[in-house]
Parts: C-alpha cells; structure tokens; sequence
C-alpha cells in the first residue's frame, strides 16, 4: 500500500509543471501501466491549469486505497479531484 502524501507548488507555471511529474511518478509506484500513469500526469496537469488563476498556491494530497489512487488539488478555495481504479493493475 502507498503513503498518503502532500505537498504544495506555486501556481505559476513554471512550477506547477511539478504536479503533474510527482502524480504520473505517483501513479507508477501504485503499480498503473505506462499509459494508465500517463492519463494520471494529464488530468493532473489539465486540473492544475483550471485552478491556476483561483489563488498563489496549488495544494496537492496523494492518497492511495485498495481500489485506487486520488489526488485532490485546491487552490483559493477551489479544488478538483484525479481518482483511478489500479484494482486491475494489481
């Protein structure tokens, strides 16, 4: 079972471009498929750019459970969730 985790990236785009990279590396260690990890990397990045302009800084929490893996993302009050069922990747 993975560690739950967060972390925290401004939300300039120069930096958010790590929330992505971390969620993708996230997803592989959960044991998704190249391309299953890469869909995670994409929602995460695309939720990323939706929530930029709502404030500074883009909280991320990293959760993993026996059905699959989430990583919610809030920024001013704003949030959005990635969630993938890895049961099959198992």
């Amino acid at each position: 079972m993975l560690q739950s985790f967060q972390m925290s990236v401004p939300a300039d785009a120069r930096y958010r471009v790590l929330a992505p990279e971390v969620a993708g590396k996230f997803a592989a260690l959960a044991g998704c498929s190249e391309t299953e990890a890469n869909a995670v990397l994409a929602d995460v990045e695309r939720a990323a750019a939706e929530l930029a302009g709502a404030g500074d800084n883009i909280a991320l929490v990293f959760g993993a459970d026996a059905d699959g893996l989430s990583v919610t993302l809030t920024c001013g009050g704003q949030s959005k969730t990635v969630r993938r069922d890895i049961s099959a990747a198992k």
